[in-house]
């Protein structure tokens, strides 16, 4: 074989090696860079898990205890299941504090006035007495179970702030975990283009390395064995050019 061909293949497939070398170690290099950022990514969402942790864990707690004192759930274990879920009663007025006040101070009125009576209590102390008793009652009442109700909204409503914080975390964390699911998928959809591009350009340059050689082959065999060559055809082909050609 003449080197008026080898020498031309050998440089094509040399050319076509370091062609695919490079484009290789130029996706290489991308796919690493993708492959940090992913980390990056990752870590960086990790983080925010952690830091956001507190308040899923305490918006759990405080969803959990609103349950209970409302009486939802399966846990009927303690004594404050369903407590405030129920309706104001006889024995929440007798126990609240206003109430049990304003009955000490009347009764104390009552007994100073029937002391400085010597023990006697008037017709007139009796109806007021009988009067006070029943107006404070009814007010009283009233006083008490609005007292109630604030108190139960004060405590459900704390909860709800607790939990709502924890609802808000939860909410925040998935949309930076979709967020750091796409990036991902996109740095790894880059990284993988990246690899296909290099092996369809080391292909390409091997087939048209393998295309020119045989081209050059072709050509070769062509005029070797035309019938119409010259001498000077015939030594160029061969290589056996002389100093006069």
């Amino acid at each position: 074989m003449p080197w008026s061909f080898i020498i031309p293949a050998a440089v094509g497939l040399f050319s076509s090696r370091q062609q695919s070398k490079s484009a290789q170690r130029a996706a290489d290099t991308a796919s690493s860079a993708a492959d940090r950022a992913a980390d990056l990514q990752n870590e960086q969402f990790q983080q925010t898990r952690e830091d956001q942790r507190p308040f899923l864990e305490g918006g759990r707690n405080a969803l959990a205890r609103q349950q209970q004192l409302l009486g939802l759930g399966a846990d009927q274990g303690t004594g404050d299941f369903g407590r405030l879920s129920r309706d104001f009663s006889m024995r929440d007025f007798q126990a609240d504090p206003g109430f049990a006040f304003r009955l000490a101070e009347g009764q104390k009125a009552l007994e100073r006035n029937s002391a400085a009576r010597g023990g006697l209590i008037s017709g007139s102390a009796l109806r007021a007495a009988t009067r006070f008793g029943q107006d404070m009652g009814s007010e009283e009442y009233q006083n008490a179970f609005n007292r109630f109700q604030v108190n139960r909204s004060n405590q459900l409503n704390a909860l709800q702030s607790i939990a709502g914080q924890g609802q808000s975390s939860a909410n925040s964390l998935g949309a930076a975990g979709q967020v750091n699911a796409n990036n991902i998928g996109n740095l790894g959809m880059m990284s993988a283009a990246n690899q296909g591009n290099a092996g369809m350009i080391g292909a390409n340059s091997r087939t048209s390395a393998y295309t020119g050689i045989g081209n050059q082959l072709g050509r070769f065999l062509e005029n070797r064995n035309s019938g119409g060559r010259n001498a000077a055809t015939e030594r160029y082909l061969t290589g056996n050019l002389g100093s006069g050609d």
